[in-house]
């Protein structure tokens, strides 16, 4: 409770701060993704602003996601297929209560179908509201209340610390009618600099134990409708999956064998997928300027797999109690607000 209090909180100073944002502008832009895919982008050089900021429960979440740099046109096309092409270099800042985060990378769009993003980032966590958690195994119990109970416990306090993070997102779109589909892919590679001997952390956005030294894949494939200006609502499937080694079982003596069937089964048995509503709604589009594109932002889904987020099983498991699952009727909830804001006169 003391982290959702605080999480509200913040979002109303937030939601006071002139910055920008564009719906998951790491590579999941509302901007151009849906109903831009039918015009080019402007010909001349911008220095753009993307920003959205999201508030989210299961898990609780707070944050303001940027991006922001130079993108041109890479070539005059009027085929659908290639019209909307462009190249993007800059710097993707985000900032939650919990942490603050800079990264650096680039966009590359040859045609309207194809989006190939890659970054690298740093992320300083403030060792408050639970995070960032370390754990000595991905066999370790990371439930929502477990991480709150942790806040108080010596030894084990949420750390200030930091980690390394490498991301590539290639994502393939496409539109028929009015009907558009897309898909993300996101690969992440992770570097935790946390506790000796811990070898995994919890991280929320991802909602799962993350590899040190290891990686993990996420997609989101959407379904939408995108028949009427403005709008695109429909489906969206999201998945994640922790890729796990020998390395990562610190705490037990197992043998090579052992340890391979346990990172396969902890590879699934922490992995997650979600099933729900997808919906943007661009209030106006009115071409490069210094506001533009104000969009708010709904996803509003079920878990068909969690660990913690699908109720308490039948049997416990040593180191479980009921206290630790949120019922599976409690969905995934998303709300956001996007804009972008261009810096320089564009031809």
């Amino acid at each position: 409770m003391r982290r959702v209090v605080a999480a509200v909180v913040v979002l109303g100073a937030l939601a006071g701060r002139a910055s920008a944002e564009a719906e998951e502008v790491q590579g999941k832009e509302v901007q151009g993704k849906y109903a831009g895919v039918d015009a080019p982008p402007p010909g001349g050089w911008r220095l753009m602003l993307s920003d959205l900021t999201i508030l989210r429960l299961n898990p609780i979440g707070l944050e303001t996601r940027g991006r922001f740099g130079l993108q041109k046109r890479l070539y005059a096309s009027e085929k659908k297929i290639s019209k909307n092409n462009f190249a993007f270099v800059g710097a993707y800042p985000k900032l939650n209560p919990a942490n603050a985060s800079f990264g650096v990378g680039g966009e590359l769009q040859p045609v309207s179908m194809f989006n190939l993003r890659a970054m690298a980032e740093v992320q300083q966590y403030f060792g408050t509201f639970g995070f960032l958690q370390s754990f000595t195994s991905p066999t370790k119990n990371y439930s929502d209340a477990q991480i709150d109970a942790l806040e108080t416990v010596p030894g084990r306090a949420p750390q200030a610390t930091n980690l390394f993070h490498i991301g590539i997102a290639p994502t393939l779109q496409a539109k028929v009618g009015p009907i558009a589909v897309r898909t993300l892919v996101q690969l992440d590679y992770w570097d935790l600099n946390i506790r000796a001997g811990d070898t995994v952390a919890y991280e929320p956005t991802y909602d799962t134990l993350l590899p040190d030294g290891g990686w993990t894949l996420s997609t989101d494939t959407d379904v939408l409708y995108t028949g009427r200006p403005g709008l695109a609502i429909g489906l969206r499937h999201s998945f994640v999956h922790a890729f796990y080694g020998d390395k990562h079982f610190a705490d037990r003596d197992l043998s090579a064998d052992e340890n391979k069937q346990q990172a396969a089964a902890f590879g699934d048995r922490n992995s997650h997928q979600r099933l729900g509503l997808f919906a943007a709604y661009t209030m106006r589009d009115r071409g490069p300027s210094k506001f533009n594109k104000p969009t708010v932002v709904l996803i509003l889904s079920w878990y068909l797999d969690h660990r913690w987020r699908l109720g308490a099983p039948a049997q416990l498991r040593p180191g479980e109690t009921a206290g630790d699952f949120t019922n599976r009727a409690v969905p995934y909830f998303l709300l956001g607000y996007a804009f972008e804001s261009d810096f320089l006169p564009v031809r």
